[in-house]
């Protein structure tokens, strides 16, 4: 099979795609634009194409091409960063430095989101405000333990007083 690298072009932004079934793969671009039960209908490209009235070009860059499938997605790559393709979804191929580096910046995101919302102040049962990712610690506390009892004591006088008052 030979492999083949396309352009999809919608108003002026563009899509670069590869594949070694042509018409197949065709079929199912022009399926997923007006097919709303598709998981890929909210995708950019198809989005852009019905923006612009369903108009859209598709030009085979280069074919013809003996590559194997990943040398195919790292020439699809190359040729989505040259002509600055602003409609694919993906990245065609990463090397594993960029694999590495996204999971690294992935992860120190998350680490802030998740530093932020520890330190968001929260009010405990005994009724100390306390930061959200301490409050496991803080229930193991003196105070905390100290606070529960006089509570509880306070709702055994309540409920005896009550009690009395019938």
């Amino acid at each position: 099979m030979s492999g083949i690298i396309y352009i999809i072009t919608t108003g002026d932004e563009s899509y670069v795609g590869s594949t070694n079934d042509f018409r197949n793969r065709i079929n199912k671009h022009k399926s997923n634009i007006y097919n709303k039960n598709s998981e890929n209908y909210n995708i950019n490209l198809y989005k852009k194409i019905r923006e612009n009235n369903g108009q859209y070009e598709i030009n085979i860059y280069e074919d013809n091409l003996s590559l194997n499938k990943k040398e195919l997605c790292i020439y699809e790559e190359e040729v989505r960063l040259l002509l600055g393709a602003t409609l694919n979804s993906i990245r065609a191929y990463r090397t594993k430095e960029q694999i590495l580096q996204q999971d690294r910046d992935s992860k120190t995101k998350h680490k802030a989101v998740r530093q932020e919302r520890s330190a968001v102040p929260t009010k405990c049962e005994c009724g100390c405000f306390v930061r959200r990712g301490d409050i496991a610690r803080h229930k193991r506390t003196a105070k905390h333990i100290k606070r529960m009892i006089s509570q509880e004591q306070n709702e055994t006088v309540k409920h005896l007083q009550m009690s009395d008052a019938e």
